[in-house]
């Protein structure tokens, strides 16, 4: 997902985005997790968000890239997507015609 965020500000957005996950799984385990008593408690706790958020991201959707299940909008996408300029590296050969 986080590339999709700002393409042209990935590092930054990468490196907010890890350092805000160990934070929060600091202060999660010291407010959430912590005043539980039951050893396994903390853990079914920590499974049901986790599953959560992995049946949520089916719902991830970007006009311009699409989702899981449904594609991009036709007017997201630009023009020149697909189309290689001639004399380009990769370009394919166009048979003669007689």
């Amino acid at each position: 997902i986080v590339p999709f965020m700002n393409t042209k500000e990935l590092a930054v957005v990468s490196a907010v985005v890890g350092a805000g996950g160990n934070l929060g799984a600091v202060i999660v385990g010291f407010c959430i997790y912590r005043p539980i008593n039951d050893d396994l408690l903390p853990f079914k706790v920590h499974a049901a968000y986790v599953m959560f958020w992995a049946i949520m991201s089916v719902c991830y959707w970007w006009p311009e890239h699409g989702g899981m299940f449904v594609g991009p909008l036709a007017r997201a996408v630009p023009e020149f997507a697909g189309v290689v300029p001639e004399g380009a590296a990769g370009e394919v050969p166009q048979a003669d015609k007689e």
